[in-house]
């Protein structure tokens, strides 16, 4: 198996009068939702799909209480999720109150072995007739 890609051309957007230069584009596959890991991981086991699948909506919404809690959520080998925050600087400690938060997002840090898996990848170019 092998991640395809796609030749795209871009302008530097730090010297727009510089001639543009051709980069390699991941393409994405088609997407697995819930549905179809619940499938492939029961199909290399001996739990039902609905039982996984119900398993996997439960972590889910077990994640989500866990990061409005503030806890760090660490799932093993898939990795760790945690909240961060962008908030505005203030000139003294008590300026600085929840309001000056502007925006938190879901941070996502993989394990070792995750990250190992991108070392191994292998590339194939997307054939033309594909890309259109």
């Amino acid at each position: 198996m092998s991640v395809q890609f796609k030749v795209i051309q871009r302008k530097n957007p730090q010297d727009f009068s510089a001639a543009p230069l051709h980069y390699a584009l991941a393409v994405r596959g088609q997407k697995v939702d819930l549905d179809g890991l619940s499938a492939l991981i029961s199909d290399g086991s001996t739990v039902r799909q609905n039982d996984v699948y119900a398993v996997l909506i439960g972590m889910v919404n077990a994640i989500i209480h866990e990061l409005q809690n503030g806890r760090v959520v660490q799932l093993g080998k898939l990795g760790s999720f945690a909240i961060s925050i962008s908030a505005e600087g203030r000139q003294s400690d008590e300026e600085v109150t929840a309001a000056t938060i502007k925006k938190s997002r879901i941070l996502y840090r993989p394990q070792k072995e995750l990250q190992d898996m991108l070392k191994t990848l292998k590339f194939e170019r997307q054939s033309s007739a594909a890309s259109s």
